[in-house]
C-alpha cells in the first residue's frame, strides 16, 4: 500500500469512528431524553422493521461471500518467477483468509471446517436479530423496558467494536462471540430506541448509524489485515514480494 493510500485509509477510518461515536451518544440521548413526539405514522414498525431486515439480510449475504468485499490480498501470481511459491499460499482459501499462521486467530475451527470467526459471528448474530425483529416489528411482541434493553445492546455494540480495534487481544472464539454481540446489541438498541421515542424518522436514523458501525468494524478489520501482511517477513509470500 502506498503512503497516499495509507493516509486515505486512515482518514476514512477516523471519519467513520467519529461518526460512530456521535451516533452512539445521540442515540443514547434520544432514549433517555425522548423529546421527540410520536410520529403517529401507522406503519412505523413495518417501515423500521423492513429497513432493519434488509440490513440484516444484506449483512448475512456479505458474510456468505466475504471474499467479494474483503481487503485481504488475493495473493495472485504476478510473474513466472513466483510460480514456485505456490506451496506457501495456494490460490484456494479457507475462511477467505490465506493459510498463514499470522491469520490463525481469525479462524474458528468447527469439526473439520475452518471458518472466518468474524463472518460466522455476524451471520449467527444476524439470524438472532432477524428472529427478534420478527417478534418486535411484525409480531407486535414487547421485548422489555427500553431503559434496560438499550444499555445492554450498547454494551454489545461497544464490545464488538473494541474487539476490532484491539485485534491482538482476540482469538477465533473471541472474534466469534464479539461479532454475535455486536449484531444482537444493535438490534436491542434499536428496540429500546423504538420503544422510547416511537418515531419512524429516529428509527431510520439509527439504522443508518448501524450501517456506519458495520463499516467502521470492517475498516478496523481491514487495518488489522494490512498490518498483518505488512509485518510478515516470509520471503516466499507473493504479497511481500509485491509490497517490496
Amino acid at each position: 500500500m502506498s503512503s497516499n493510500d495509507f493516509q486515505r485509509s486512515n482518514l476514512t477510518l477516523t471519519f467513520l469512528i467519529a461518526v460512530s461515536i456521535f451516533g452512539f451518544f445521540l442515540s443514547t440521548f434520544f432514549v433517555f431524553y425522548p423529546f421527540t413526539q410520536e410520529s403517529g405514522f401507522a406503519y412505523r414498525k413495518l417501515v423500521a422493521g423492513t429497513a432493519f431486515t434488509i440490513l440484516c439480510v444484506s449483512g448475512m449475504f456479505a458474510s456468505l461471500f466475504p471474499s467479494s468485499c474483503s481487503a485481504i490480498p488475493k495473493f495472485k501470481k504476478h510473474n513466472k518467477q513466483e510460480k514456485s511459491d505456490a506451496p506457501l499460499h495456494k490460490t484456494t482459501f479457507e475462511a477467505h483468509h490465506p493459510p498463514c499462521d499470522n491469520y490463525s486467530t481469525h479462524i474458528l475451527i468447527v469439526g473439520k471446517m475452518r471458518l472466518c470467526a468474524t463472518c460466522s459471528g455476524l451471520m449467527v448474530g444476524a439470524a438472532f436479530a432477524l428472529f427478534g425483529a420478527g417478534l418486535h416489528f411484525f409480531g407486535n411482541y414487547s421485548l422489555g423496558d427500553p431503559i434496560l434493553l438499550f444499555p445492554v445492546g450498547a454494551a454489545g455494540v461497544a464490545l464488538g467494536l473494541i474487539q476490532s480495534a484491539l485485534p491482538k487481544y482476540s482469538n477465533g472464539l473471541v472474534r466469534f462471540v464479539a461479532s454475535i454481540l455486536f449484531v444482537v446489541g444493535t438490534f436491542l438498541m434499536l428496540v429500546g430506541l423504538d420503544n422510547a421515542v416511537k418515531n419512524v424518522s429516529i428509527d431510520l436514523f439509527f439504522i443508518a448509524i448501524s450501517l456506519i458501525w458495520i463499516l467502521t468494524k470492517i475498516a478496523l478489520s481491514e487495518r488489522d489485515h494490512q498490518r498483518t501482511c505488512s509485518n510478515c517477513i516470509a520471503e516466499s509470500c507473493p504479497e511481500n514480494k509485491k509490497m517490496g
